[in-house]
């Protein structure tokens, strides 16, 4: 073949690029594609019939929860498959049982592993993402050293692969502001909870496959948490300081899987101190979108605690209409992403 059979005019070559640029982009961004992730931040936890009427055709992430102790009211493969018909992400948090979010002893931590995996393989079909265990460096949540949910998350971790190979193990959400375990890390020593982490994160390195973490903001009644130091919404930029100074952490994916106005805990059972103040939403998505806009990776999502949680009344979206008009309002005016969309220049000829 000559050099002749490729003499293409210059016309030609560009809508030739053109239509190669085009097929990239439809590849990249046809929902087929993109069915099992969101390419979006906007999410939920605790997902109820009707969510979807605040996405407007964006699509969504949510956070489910199922333990391997019995639990009557568990997250169900029926309720995951209303939730994918309606556009949500799936994203799995298996815990042991409530209160005590992995075994208390180490003798257990094989029987607990073995149920893990098996969680994950009865939701095959409706996620590839699972979270071992949830805020367990605080009492309410089982009193976890660092070094023993280590222990415990590479062995569920290992045997989740065996299964399912390409799932993704991600390191559960640690609870700010909580000093009940100590950690191995650089902070001072009333930073109990960034210690907790880094050793988590370092102590693992390369031996896992993301991170959930948990902002909250609105303390003292607080509107805005774009402002926010450490002790609000601003743990956010903590938790990813200590991703990001790990070679190996800085690679994986994080999940903001719980976020929400409560910085201060409750008034009452399940009842915030301060009211929702209105916006206070749209600014927590804008707050990690630019996060996002300035960083090398990208946080992928950020989950508003809750949509429709029973024990959670005055968290809940789906009962209070200002929040609900904030998370639409949202959606339809921003199209806040959580990746980079970019087309490489193709050069098809010399």
């Amino acid at each position: 073949m000559t050099s002749g059979d490729f003499n293409v005019s210059g016309e030609k070559r560009v809508k030739m690029r053109h239509l190669v640029r085009a097929a990239f982009l439809f590849i990249l961004l046809h929902p087929l594609c993109l069915a099992a992730d969101s390419m979006y931040i906007y999410g939920i936890h605790s997902w109820g019939d009707g969510a979807g009427g605040l996405m407007n055709g964006r699509g969504g992430w949510s956070v489910e929860v199922v333990n391997t102790d019995y639990f009557a009211w568990d997250f169900t493969t029926e309720q995951a498959q209303r939730l994918k018909n309606e556009g949500f992400t799936l994203i799995l948090r298996i815990n042991k049982y409530f209160g005590h979010t992995i075994p208390a002893y180490e003798t257990q931590f094989d029987a607990f592993a073995q149920s893990v995996a098996d969680k994950a393989w009865t939701f095959r079909n409706y996620t590839s993402r699972f979270i071992i265990g949830n805020e367990m460096n605080a009492s309410f949540e089982g009193n976890i050293s660092a070094s023993n949910y280590i222990k415990c998350y590479r062995k569920c971790r290992t045997k989740i692969k065996e299964r399912l190979p390409q799932a993704e193990v991600v390191v559960g959400a640690v609870a700010p502001w909580n000093s009940d375990q100590p950690g191995v890390g650089p902070y001072p020593s009333n930073r109990k909870w960034l210690n907790y982490f880094y050793q988590l994160v370092n102590d693992l390195g390369d031996e896992c496959d993301g991170y959930a973490i948990h902002a909250y903001g609105g303390r003292g009644g607080d509107s805005d948490p774009r402002n926010d130091d450490e002790m609000g919404f601003g743990v956010f930029h903590r938790w990813l300081e200590i991703i990001e100074q790990n070679p190996f952490a800085a690679q994986k994916p994080v999940y903001l899987t719980e976020m929400n106005h409560a910085a201060d805990g409750e008034r009452s059972a399940g009842i915030p101190r301060y009211d929702y103040p209105s916006g206070y939403i749209q600014k927590l998505f804008e707050a990690v979108n630019t996060y996002n806009e300035g960083n090398d990776f990208r946080v992928k999502s950020a989950c508003w605690f809750s949509y429709a949680n029973g024990g959670f009344p005055g968290y809940n979206i789906s009962t209070n209409s200002t929040m609900s008009d904030d998370f639409r309002y949202a959606t339809q005016n921003t199209a806040y992403l959580n990746r980079i969309l970019a087309v490489k220049r193709w050069e098809l000829y010399e």
